[in-house]
This record gives structure tokens, sequence and C-alpha cells, in this order.
């Protein structure tokens, strides 16, 4: 799915949420980490760790404010390789049961 619907459920709401904590407790943890690390080269990994989770926090902040949907471009993740089409199949199936109750 390359467009974000104007309207989001309440459960994609809550799983964008999870989606959140997930990264904002790993970006605080790994920003504890980095002050109890001496290694130059174990601090440059988990910058580059943590600017992934940030990267993704905002990311999903662009989605719930609605703003205009751009991918994911950080290196260090798949973000790119979810299985669109099962999501796509969820949503039209939520669509059609929208519209069955309309009925």
């Amino acid at each position: 799915m390359d467009t974000v619907p104007q309207m989001i459920s309440t459960k994609d709401f809550a799983y964008l949420s999870d989606m959140f904590e997930w990264n904002y407790n790993a970006w605080k943890q790994i920003n504890h980490f980095m002050e109890e690390v001496e290694d130059e080269n174990i601090k440059d990994l988990l910058e580059s760790f943590r600017n992934m989770h940030y990267d993704h926090m905002e990311f999903i902040i662009s989605i719930l404010k609605q703003e205009e949907y751009k991918e994911c471009d950080c290196e260090e993740c798949e973000c790119e390789e979810d299985d669109d089409e099962e999501e796509e199949e969820e949503y039209d199936d939520e669509i059609e049961d929208e519209e069955e109750e309309d009925e």
C-alpha cells in the first residue's frame, strides 16, 4: 500500500502506537548504553541504531499526523520488505464490513 488512508482504524492506531513504543524504548536503551560504552567503534554502531529507531519514530508520527506519506529511508532495517498485499486485503475486508453495516 503506497498511501495511508484518510481515516486510520482503531486497530491500526493501536498497532502504530505499539510500534512507536517499541522504537522509543529501544532508543532510550541505546542512549543509556552509549553512556556506558567506552569503545568508539561500538559507540558508532550504537549511534547508527539510535538514529534508525529515531527515524522510525518520526515516520510513525508522520503517519499519525496524516502528513504526506514517505517511505522509510534507513539502510539498517527491512521496512520495504513488509507484506503489503496482506495489509491491503485486511483493509479491503474492513471497508466491505463497513459497507455492509451501512446497508
